[in-house]
């Protein structure tokens, strides 16, 4: 689960280290010099697959599944929706750093920076509570299914051997354990060196799948008699509504990285490449989910549960698997609360040290590289206060399916789908704006950028060449009612050259590119689907919640 980013004064990133919170950050610029290698496409893509995790792979088949044929074309609308918002989420970031360069400043916290230059002080706090529940709600199903896999990993080990004594505590008790694991490392803050943790990390979830793979070729339950069948259960109908509503809030939970994709695109080589990474690790991760969806679905059909490694038999494969996902997700909470635990340290004060850690040896204090090294009583209490929350939520509501769907269609909804093109329409507004105040000023000559070459420079970092600059000015209000209309003129150029024909071509496909950032309506009719599927979303789960028998069954048990 994707960690998140908050808002911070300026004045508090004079007295503090500027520098990512997130899973790949990079070093700042010291004396006018890179101190360190940004980010490239590469490695941003490593970043993307790393925020995913191996939920995709193993607890989104069963809701894929349970949706039958239906559950595909989901999936794809809702990646394509995330893709399309996290473009222009990045573009958002982009244009604020031409109109006011000093928000670098608050690259720790992008999210809510562009919340505040967009609509103000007031939207940036909503989106910092937003990004708090969702990060702090994100590590609870980390807890619940890491727990169970070891419940599990007891229960085969001990099952594979008929002459020994069955091993059975319950996930409830490991959930301590779990939260008494993890208490230490968070006292620690955030890890170093990142990128090879996002590398580890992919390297840990592409072997989770080939792992789970091997298991499920393994499984020979039922084959032997005849008694087996492909796809069993699986229709070909329209499953209930309630059933989609509850794959969406997954689909959205475990594909949301939203409140980290600005810290990625702000330690990238390349800014304008962070929809290219973004794409490439959907399609990696997609990749790996898809083969073990069809896979579960082929050899175990309506039966595959929430956690594809519950129902594989015992092997040496799933084991590592179960040791190697509940590794993963620890690491993956450790990591992901970090912007949490610092931001709620700032809040309270916690964060304000007088000691400083130097992560080179001939840096001065006041150096990007130093850290504060407060490793106070008081940050100590904070983190495990937090950690113990999440551990009493996971024994409250221990359904890591339901928690979910509730993080995923109630918290995550205005995140991804209506909160980022809601900015890009606003963004757009105030960089129209601004190139009127500054066509204005150059022509009367008061501008400071007096020369035809810095008007180029300003002119490129929009993303968009000369010519592409004039069709954007000249048509962005008129692109999505032109689509596809042209004059009697360029009709018979068409008919008599074929070079007029594929400029023809080329300025429609430049028309749709920009239609994909900027049309009014496509982003209406994004925010639209985000506020439905949000509210319809946010009713389920209300119900699902109150119908749940497994309300307290952890307490339950513990005082039977």
């Amino acid at each position: 689960m994707a960690s998140g980013s908050y808002g911070a004064s300026e004045q508090q990133q004079q007295h503090q280290t500027v520098y990512s919170t997130g899973l790949c950050s990079r070093g700042r610029q010291e004396n006018g010099h890179s101190t360190s290698q940004k980010l490239s496409l590469f490695f941003a893509t490593l970043c993307v697959i790393d925020l995913f995790g191996v939920f995709p792979i193993i607890a989104l088949p069963k809701s894929i599944i349970s949706c039958g044929l239906y559950g595909v074309p989901l999936v794809l609308l809702v990646l394509t929706l995330q893709i399309y918002t996290a473009v222009v989420l990045g573009r958002c970031w982009t244009i604020a750093e031409r109109l006011d360069p000093s928000i670098v400043a608050k690259n720790r916290y992008p999210y809510a920076a562009i919340a505040e230059f967009t609509y103000g002080k007031r939207m940036s706090v909503f989106v910092t509570v937003l990004l708090d529940l969702t990060v702090f709600g994100g590590g609870i199903p980390n807890l619940l299914v890491a727990a169970q896999n070891l419940q599990l990993l007891g229960a085969r080990i001990s099952s594979d051997d008929p002459g020994g004594s069955s091993f059975q505590l319950s996930f409830c008790y490991w959930l301590i354990l779990i939260g008494l694991f993890l208490c230490p490392i968070m006292w620690l803050g955030s890890p170093k060196n990142m990128r090879t943790l996002a590398s580890v990390s992919v390297v840990v979830c592409s072997s989770v799948a080939l792992l789970t793979w091997i298991s499920i070729g393994a499984d020979r339950t039922g084959t032997t008699g005849g008694s087996f069948r492909p796809f069993s259960g699986i229709t070909l109908g329209l499953p209930p509504l309630v059933q989609l509503l509850k794959a969406y809030g997954i689909i959205a939970f475990q594909f949301d990285i939203h409140p980290m994709l600005l810290t990625i695109q702000v330690d990238m080589q390349h800014k304008r490449q962070i929809g290219r990474a973004v794409l490439y690790g959907i399609l990696v991760t997609c990749s790996l989910s898809a083969i073990t969806t069809l896979l579960a679905a082929y050899r175990f059909g309506m039966e595959t549960t929430n956690n594809v490694l519950q129902i594989l038999p015992p092997s040496w494969s799933l084991y590592l698997t179960i040791l190697l996902v509940t590794l993963q997700l620890c690491l993956s909470s450790a990591v992901g609360n970090s912007a949490l635990f610092q931001h709620i340290e700032d809040v309270l004060g916690a964060s304000r040290g007088k000691k400083t850690l130097r992560l080179r040896s001939n840096e001065p204090s006041n150096s990007p590289f130093s850290i504060h090294a407060d490793f106070t009583l008081k940050r100590c209490i904070i983190r495990s206060t937090l950690v113990w929350c999440g551990v009493l939520i996971a024994e409250i509501l221990p359904r890591f399916d339901l928690v979910m769907g509730i993080i995923g269609g109630t918290l995550t909804g205005p995140l991804i789908f209506i909160l980022p093109p809601l900015f890009y329409q606003r963004m757009l507004e105030l960089e129209r704006l601004y190139s009127q105040e500054l066509k204005r000023s150059y022509s009367t000559g008061s501008s400071e950028f007096s020369t035809s070459e810095d008007m180029r420079r300003i002119s490129s970092s929009t993303g968009f060449d000369e010519d592409e600059q004039k069709l954007l000015h000249s048509e962005r209000t008129a692109w999505y009612g032109s689509i596809g209309s042209i004059g009697s003129s360029s009709l018979a150029k068409l008919r008599t050259s074929v070079g007029d024909c594929v400029s023809w071509l080329g300025v429609h496909v430049r028309r749709l590119y920009h239609l994909m950032y900027s049309d009014c309506i496509l982003a209406g009719a994004v925010i639209m689907f985000g506020i439905g599927a949000t509210l319809a979303s946010t009713y389920y789960n209300l119900f699902d919640v109150r119908e749940s028998q497994l309300w307290f069954s952890c307490l339950s048990s513990w005082r039977r």
